[in-house]
C-alpha cells in the first residue's frame, strides 16, 4: 500500500518534468496515447477529436482512431472515432468505416457521413435512405422532427456555433470545429460562464487561422497563454493549422495544461507541425 502511494506521489510531482525532458513531438504523442485509452469515455473522445486534426497521412495518428472505432465499448466514443476518420481524410480507413455502417444507429450515421466526405457516396447513402424512409433511426428515441432538425444542422456545419453545447457531438463534428468535447468540458467547471468574452475570443482564433497576415500568427501565439482554457485550446488548434514549426516551443508548455482539451489540442498541433500536415495538404488529398 505504501509503495503504491509513493509511486502516485512520484508520478504526480515528477511526470511533468519527465514529459518536458523528451522532445516536443515525443511528449505530444505521449499525451495523446495516454488519453485515447483513458478509463474516462469523455477523455477518450477528446483525444480522438484532437487526433482527427492531424491528417490521414500520419499512420501513428490513424491507428488509435481506428482501434477506437473497432473496439471501444462506448458507442459515443466509436461515433467520435468515425467522425475523426472522416475529418482526417483517412482513405485507408474506408473498409473499417463501411463495417461501422452495421454498428449502432448513431455510429452508422456518422460513419456514413465520413464515407461521403471520403468520396464513398454509394456505400453511405443506404444509411441515409434507411433513415429517411423510417427503416432506421439516427438514435434511440429520435422522432421525425428530430431527424429534420439533424439534417438542417448536418447541411450547415456553421450552425454548430449556435447549437447547445451538449448536442454538438458525433455526427456534427465538422472540419472547422475546434473540438466538440471542449464545450462539454465547460460544464464541469464551477462557473463556466465566468468569462463571458471567452467564446468570442475562441471563435476569433478560427478566423485568424486562415488570415494570411503574419501578425495573425503573433496574436494566436499570444492567445496560447490566455486565462481561459477554451481560448487556449482554440488557439492551439489554430496555431497547428498555420503550419509554422517555429511555434512548437510556444505550444510545448500546454502539454501539461490543467485542461484535457488544451493538452490534446496542443499535442495534435505539435504533431501536425512536425509532420507538415497543413490544412492545404488535407484539402488536396480530398480532391479527385
Amino acid at each position: 500500500m505504501c509503495g503504491n502511494v509513493l509511486i502516485l506521489i512520484v508520478l504526480t510531482f515528477f511526470s511533468p518534468v519527465l514529459l518536458m525532458a523528451q522532445t516536443p513531438e515525443q511528449s505530444a504523442w505521449k499525451v495523446l496515447h495516454r488519453d485515447v485509452v483513458s478509463q474516462n469515455a469523455g477523455d477518450r473522445r477528446q483525444a480522438l477529436n484532437a487526433l482527427g486534426t492531424i491528417g490521414g497521412s500520419n499512420e501513428e495518428a490513424v491507428r488509435p482512431v481506428e482501434n477506437a472505432l473497432r473496439n471501444d465499448k462506448d458507442p459515443q466514443v466509436r461515433q467520435t472515432a468515425a467522425a475523426a476518420l472522416g475529418q482526417m481524410k483517412a482513405e485507408q480507413s474506408i473498409p473499417l468505416l463501411k463495417q461501422a455502417l452495421n454498428d449502432k444507429p448513431q455510429v452508422a450515421f456518422t460513419a456514413a457521413k465520413a464515407l461521403i466526405d471520403l468520396g464513398e457516396e454509394t456505400a453511405a447513402m443506404g444509411v441515409f435512405v434507411d433513415v429517411l424512409t423510417g427503416k432506421r433511426s439516427i438514435a434511440p428515441g429520435k422522432t421525425a422532427a428530430a431527424w429534420s432538425e439533424a439534417k438542417r444542422r448536418f447541411l450547415h456545419p456553421e450552425a454548430l456555433l449556435l447549437m447547445g453545447i451538449g448536442q454538438a457531438s458525433g455526427a456534427f463534428l465538422g472540419p472547422g470545429a475546434m473540438g466538440i468535447m471542449a464545450g462539454e468540458e465547460a460544464f464541469k467547471a464551477e462557473n463556466p460562464f465566468e468569462d463571458r468574452g471567452a467564446s468570442g475570443r475562441a471563435q476569433a482564433t478560427r478566423y485568424l487561422a486562415k488570415e494570411s497576415d503574419p501578425y495573425a500568427l503573433t496574436l494566436l501565439e499570444w492567445a496560447l497563454s490566455d486565462n481561459n482554457w477554451e481560448v487556449r485550446a482554440a488557439a492551439a488548434k489554430a496555431v497547428g493549422e498555420r503550419g509554422n514549426t517555429a511555434s512548437i516551443p510556444k505550444l510545448t508548455p500546454l502539454l501539461t495544461d490543467s485542461h484535457l482539451a488544451v493538452r490534446t489540442m496542443a499535442a495534435a498541433a505539435i504533431i501536425r507541425l512536425r509532420s507538415g500536415n497543413s490544412d492545404k495538404e488535407v484539402a488536396d488529398r480530398s480532391q479527385p
